[in-house]
């Protein structure tokens, strides 16, 4: 990998950090539906950009299209498994099974990662299973298999799916920041719709902030993963291999364990540490790749 995009994926890892840490106590809160809300208010400006720059939806309709349907699969997945199950075992395991889903995909491709590119997200996938055990003696297939492991493989599946279009979709645009933007952005409005249509058809609360005060915090959540994505996407333009990139994002939870252990005095797991080096260690091997 360049070191410029590993330079990308490292800078938008730690704006992932960020937003994660803004948004961990609110549980209350439906944080996906409130980025949503603040993402469908750049759709005025994303079409009169369209007509006064040069054209991103009319080049690549269907992957934005596509890409917002399997994004908000995504939410949908992660509010499910966040709400049934056990945050610390979802998280990782929705974070760490995209990498292997897309690989998979890329050998299919004929673009199959090297060696050193699978033992990388082979470590990485197995420090993120780890993360959330205190001993090696808590592992019971129970833990991970159970009434939310549907929902853990719904947002899997839509991280790898999405990827994997955007992937596509921004090697047919200019390089460039701004195209990866707004891309991005056009993406988020079409999940945003197909979101809070499948919160209505299931009859889920829209978990919405009552208060303006109170939008303070996903407009802010907004900002950092709309540019932490918007990073991602001008990565798959200057690599071949989305398994890669995402791969490299997941330095992310290592992040997050050391903000949780300086920042919120967490009392670390017994395998934590371990795992976040494992992880690391498969991160270095995947930039080396």
């Amino acid at each position: 990998m360049s070191l410029f995009s590993l330079t990308l994926v490292l800078v938008s890892a730690a704006l992932h950090t960020s937003w994660n840490v803004l948004v961990r106590e609110q549980r209350n809160l439906n944080m996906f539906m409130g980025i949503s809300v603040v993402s469908l208010w750049l759709a005025p400006l994303l079409y009169a950009l369209e007509w006064f720059a040069p054209p991103v939806l009319s080049v690549v309709p269907f992957h934005i299209v596509w890409g917002g349907v399997f994004l908000a699969i995504y939410y949908y997945g992660m509010t499910r498994s966040y709400r049934g199950g056990d945050f610390t075992v979802a998280y990782p395991l929705a974070r760490a099974l995209p990498v292997l889903f897309v690989a998979c995909a890329e050998v299919a491709m004929g673009n199959a990662p090297t060696p050193l590119g699978w033992l990388g997200i082979g470590l990485i996938a197995s420090g993120s299973i780890l993360l959330p055990l205190q001993s090696l003696r808590e592992w019971k297939l129970a833990r991970y298999w159970n009434q939310t492991t549907l929902w853990i493989l719904m947002a899997a599946f839509g991280i790898a799916t999405y990827t994997l279009i955007d992937q596509n979709a921004l090697r047919q645009l200019p390089n460039g920041l701004s195209f990866a933007m707004r891309y991005g952005a056009l993406e988020s409005v079409v999940a945003a719709i197909f979101y809070w249509l499948t919160l209505r058809v299931t009859r889920e609360d829209l978990g919405l902030p009552a208060r303006l005060a109170d939008w303070k915090l996903p407009v802010l959540a907004t900002a950092f993963m709309f540019g932490s994505y918007s990073l991602i996407l001008w990565a798959f333009q200057s690599d071949d291999r989305a398994s890669y990139v995402i791969g490299l994002r997941q330095i992310s939870i290592v992040l997050g364990v050391v903000v949780g252990a300086y920042l919120f005095h967490e009392r670390g797991a017994r395998l934590r540490i371990p795992a976040a080096v494992v992880i690391t260690a498969g991160v270095i091997l995947l930039s080396l790749a």
